[in-house]
């Protein structure tokens, strides 16, 4: 077969897959951005891309992260400018600081590269992941004893943020797919050094442990592959009925609902103790602590507590809290405490919200602090202790603590966050002070 037809018959298999795909899920999202090492994967995705351009209705930019890890690191951001400079694509480089603390210096620079991604503005971030690496993922996450969702490995598509995907458009194409397309091009790319360098556990499967496997079992790839399909399946129906049972168990202020949760199966629980480690970016819990606390709650001890990486999860009046290991983190009004109303920043750390009673007026010149032992609310013309008046609404000792409140020029508290305003300078469709990351009143 002459180069030509090696072109036509490569370029014809990937980009209909491309189209297909983008036309079948993802046609909604026409700004987007390729995450650009200058590596064959990356060079190869974003030449189709940029062919694809003439057909599909799309905007088109790419994403270097310079890691600083190699020495030829500054080339590489230099080769990925020029070849967006010749396709004309727009390119957006960063540089990172990458910080192993305990992770692996491979999974601290997929940190920051993720971080990166998720702070694009595009539609969707488009990823060169093919199927090489997603036998590697499933392979490792097996011997790393990974549940359903690490054996998953890459899902083709994801959410990234709120506004933007993740898209996998190459995972159904082997690495020999982009070599064949990138030979009959003629595409320039970097070899990246540390690719032969097996003391990482990926480059040893991919270069030493697979190859045997992949001998004795000609088909191993694609019955992997097949294999993932079916458990990206599962996982998704699990998801699903994970989300039913989530939706179940919070009460009308979203919170987490114990006596619900006692009600699911013993399983169940457990599935739903993960998610609100996860949704809640607490990390990973181990099996001895999360059975433990499940088995405490489900005894209904109180103060039942659960230790994680980023914070501990108490129960308490029937609701499961959070005790974040970095309380500003959570909190970050915390920081600006105490403050005049009028200093407060404009992002929205603290919002007035019409209420079916609440403040009269605001006056720029009142305070917001953490609350004291002393003070006191006047509620139908009594004065009541505001920490008490927290215990009762079944707020926790460990928030108690740090509640804010808004006084007025004699330090005197008219309003509890989230919770109450004076009575006394109330009214009827008045304004009711409201921080987002606290819990509503009840």
């Amino acid at each position: 077969m002459d180069n030509s037809a090696a072109v036509n018959n490569i370029t014809i298999r990937l980009s209909q897959s491309i189209a297909q795909q983008w036309s079948a899920t993802m046609a909604d999202r026409c700004v987007l951005a390729v995450g650009l090492s200058g590596g064959l994967d990356s060079v190869v995705l974003l030449h189709l891309l940029a062919q694809l351009r003439s057909t599909l209705p799309i905007t088109l930019s790419a994403i270097h992260v310079h890691h600083g890890l190699s020495q030829y690191a500054d080339q590489w951001q230099q080769f990925c400018q020029q070849i967006c400079h010749n396709w004309s694509v727009p390119l957006q480089s960063f540089k990172v600081k990458v910080h192993a603390n305990g992770d692996g210096i491979e999974a601290a620079a997929r940190k920051e590269r993720y971080r990166i991604y998720r702070e694009c503005q595009a539609d969707a971030v488009v990823l060169a992941h093919h199927l090489n690496d997603q036998i590697e993922t499933f392979f490792l996450a097996a011997l790393r004893g990974g549940g359903l969702r690490a054996l998953a490995a890459m899902p083709a598509q994801r959410q990234l943020t709120e506004h933007s995907m993740l898209w996998r458009p190459l995972l159904s194409f082997g690495r020999e797919d982009l070599q064949a397309y990138a030979e009959a091009w003629k595409l320039a790319y970097i070899d990246d050094d540390s690719n032969t360098n097996t003391a990482y556990l990926r480059n040893w499967l991919r270069l030493c442990g697979l190859p045997p496997w992949r001998e004795r079992v000609p088909h191993l790839d694609h019955q992997i592959e097949a294999g993932i399909k079916r458990l990206q399946d599962e996982l998704t129906l699990i998801e699903e009925v994970a989300a039913e049972d989530w939706g179940k168990i919070q009460d009308q202020n979203q919170r987490f609902q114990i006596s619900q949760w006692q009600k699911l199966t013993e399983t169940r629980r457990k599935q739903q103790l993960r998610l609100f480690a996860q949704n809640n970016n607490l990390g990973l819990s181990t099996t001895v602590a999360l059975d433990e606390f499940a088995r405490q709650l489900m005894n209904n001890k109180t103060g039942a507590e659960w230790s994680l990486p980023e914070g501990k999860v108490l129960s308490y009046a029937d609701k499961l809290w959070i005790h974040p290991k970095n309380a500003v983190q959570q909190w970050p009004w915390l920081t600006w405490l105490p403050a005049k109303i009028k200093d407060l920043p404009s992002d929205g750390l603290m919002v007035w919200r019409k209420n079916s009673f609440g403040l009269a007026e605001i006056q720029p010149n009142w305070i917001i602090r953490t609350v004291q032992s002393q003070d006191k609310i006047t509620l139908r013309g009594m004065h009541k202790n505001v920490k008490k008046l927290l215990q009762e609404r079944k707020i926790p000792p460990f928030m108690r603590r740090i509640w804010p409140v808004i006084c007025n020029g004699e330090n005197q508290c008219i309003a509890v966050i989230n919770i109450v305003v004076a009575t006394d300078l109330g009214v009827a469709n008045g304004w009711m002070p409201y921080i987002s990351s606290l819990p509503a009143g009840v």
